[in-house]
């Protein structure tokens, strides 16, 4: 999915980078890196004006402090490596005080900040489901007769409705998180809450190594992070310093876009359902989670991208507003997404729609199939 050339790179799931190749290429030098981290890869492209002889040794280093970053961020929030805090927060017992690392600390108050502003619709405690319906690595080989029962899936929509009650604390220095004390009974176990920050983790490493670029001073590139999260620099070779991105269609066969836009200077992340997903007897199961149901969305919505403010940030709007449906995302991104730009398609029974706040003078429609609509309740 991931493609670097000359002329174009593909750098997440629902956007593309589409830039005409390089007039005064030899005024610039261009660098890039690939990284693998929280089980997928992440590129870093820099390009510097006039570059002299230390370009190349500055770019090593920072490659190794990206990679040293990435590096601490995975081992403090990793669901799944031992060494982690957040590893330790799921095998501890309900009402158990874990300690924490600063990264976990900070991004699991940034989560249940976001957690409360979306009305719970950004829950990372659908670990159940997430595990049950086999989006850690099984959905491959799913079938109808391994789902989940109804009754299971309510078990763990109980549970993850108690994320919010998770108590952290601060005391000389040291970090703290409380695990709530409710427990459920599913499949003969007894589970405590569980929690995967995954989603929202690579969004907040994106903004530690935007912030590492700033530091080095670089203005021209991007930090892509998997299909998910970028940091976009200034395209060097546009007059605005802006980068085109065509947002994919997402029920295109062919990798199509429909709509492409100009930014620069900002991050963007993105959601979809086609991500990962399988089809049983005709139905979609995608890998994100509705934790008012407890199981993969059926709310209609496609893909969701947000723009600008902080990539966590983005990361975990763009989750809730898949889980919203198409009145509850207008009305949500109306009310507390004003200072950004948002962009989401619907599949409106097989009729698709696009809705945006980007100005009209601001992107261009590339697939008509696509409808565009305003991000309007009165117009819904």
């Amino acid at each position: 999915m991931k493609k670097f050339a000359a002329c174009s790179a593909v750098v997440c799931a629902a956007l593309i980078f589409c830039s005409g190749c390089a007039n005064n290429a030899a005024d610039y030098s261009t660098k890039s890196k690939t990284f693998f981290c929280m089980d997928t890869s992440a590129t870093l492209v820099i390009t510097q004006k006039e570059p002299d002889g230390s370009f190349e040794e500055n770019f090593n280093e920072l490659c190794t402090d990206v990679e040293n970053i990435l590096t601490d961020i995975e081992n403090s929030v990793s669901a799944h490596k031992e060494i982690s805090c957040i590893y330790a927060f799921n095998q501890a017992e309900a009402g158990a005080t874990v300690e924490l690392d600063q990264t976990a600390y900070t991004l699991l108050s940034m989560a249940m900040d976001i957690y409360n502003r979306t009305d719970g619709y950004y829950n990372p405690a659908v670990y159940y489901s997430v595990y049950d319906y086999g989006f850690y690595g099984l959905y491959g080989f799913m079938t109808q007769e391994a789902l989940p029962s109804d009754e299971t899936v309510a078990a763990y929509v109980s549970l993850s409705s108690h994320f919010g009650e998770i108590e952290l604390s601060e005391d000389s220095g040291k970090y703290y998180a409380k695990k709530p004390v409710d427990t459920v009974k599913a499949n003969g176990e007894t589970l405590s809450l569980k929690i995967d920050l995954g989603g929202i983790g690579k969004g907040y490493a994106v903004d530690a190594v935007n912030c590492i670029l700033r530091e080095y001073g670089y203005e021209y590139g991007y930090f892509n992070f998997g299909l998910s999260s970028i940091a976009i620099k200034k395209y060097h070779d546009s007059d605005s310093g802006a980068y085109s991105l065509n947002l994919l269609a997402p029920r295109s066969t062919t990798g199509g876009s429909y709509l492409v836009t100009k930014m620069k200077d900002c991050c963007v992340s993105t959601s979809g359902d086609y991500e990962a997903y399988y089809e049983l007897d005709g139905v979609r199961y995608c890998h994100i989670i509705n934790p008012q149901t407890g199981k993969p969305i059926q709310t209609g919505i496609m893909t969701a991208t947000v723009f600008g403010g902080s990539a966590a940030e983005d990361d975990a709007y763009t989750t809730a507003i898949m889980c919203m449906g198409k009145e509850g995302a207008i009305r949500f991104i109306g009310d507390c997404l004003s200072d950004r730009e948002v962009a989401f398609t619907f599949d409106n029974g097989g009729s698709y729609e696009f809705y945006t706040n980007i100005p009209a003078d601001r992107y261009t429609v590339l697939d008509y199939s696509y409808t565009p609509k305003e991000l309007s309740l009165d117009k819904v």
